[in-house]
């Protein structure tokens, strides 16, 4: 999963969740190997959090399925894709998965992650300035944004010759990877949610 969903899905599993949890499913992409132990508790279990969904995710026959979809040269890297793709599913089509409108939700998680912007390392807050001026979760609805993200991974990688074919895979296969998404996200927020309830989050759920 990509931003957005890290950011959503300790919401949807956990309503009323701690801002830790949520800057954490943000941190996640930035901290690699051991959590620091000098990490508030919710946020460690936000970066936690992240890493299970992840493992999780990647065991869903849904989203292999989704990867078995590109072409066959494109496959390997596929996972990474389908991240970004998510982000752009869930923000075009919100409103089926949140009661908020969608740049109010964005507009709070960057207050919580700024709220918490001296547990970042510097990419992390850096990127987070560029998310915030350009409301770029909020922006992920748009197909030209996916289409800049798809570009900026395939840069990443050392294989910007793949973007052009990414994008046009992506374009073409949408409705059926919009199918995929909704098979495995759900499965996702339930997953998240017994981890959260064993961590003892269920005691902060609103209600």
């Amino acid at each position: 999963m990509n931003f957005l969903a890290h950011c959503l899905i300790p919401e949807l599993a956990c309503p009323a969740v701690p801002d830790g949890i949520v800057v954490g499913g943000y941190l996640g992409d930035f901290l690699k190997g051991v959590v620091p132990e000098s990490l508030p508790e919710a946020l460690a279990d936000g970066v936690r959090l992240h890493r299970r969904i992840d493992a999780f995710s990647n065991q869903q026959e849904a989203i292999r399925v989704s990867c078995a979809r590109f072409p066959a040269a494109l496959r390997r890297i596929a996972p990474v894709f389908v991240d970004l793709v998510a982000d752009h599913l869930l923000a075009r089509d919100w409103v089926t998965f949140h009661h908020q409108p969608l740049r109010v939700f964005t507009a709070q998680t960057y207050a919580r992650l700024d709220r918490h912007v001296t547990h970042l390392p510097a990419s992390g807050q850096q990127f987070l300035q560029h998310a915030i001026r350009h409301d770029l979760f909020a922006a992920y609805a748009e197909s030209k944004t996916l289409d800049a993200a798809i570009a900026s991974v395939a840069r990443r990688l050392r294989r910007p010759e793949v973007a052009p074919l990414v994008q046009r895979a992506v374009a073409e296969l949408l409705p059926a990877l919009d199918a995929d998404f909704r098979d495995y996200f759900p499965a996702l927020v339930t997953h998240a949610e017994a981890w959260l309830a064993d961590r003892g989050y269920r005691a902060v759920r609103a209600g």
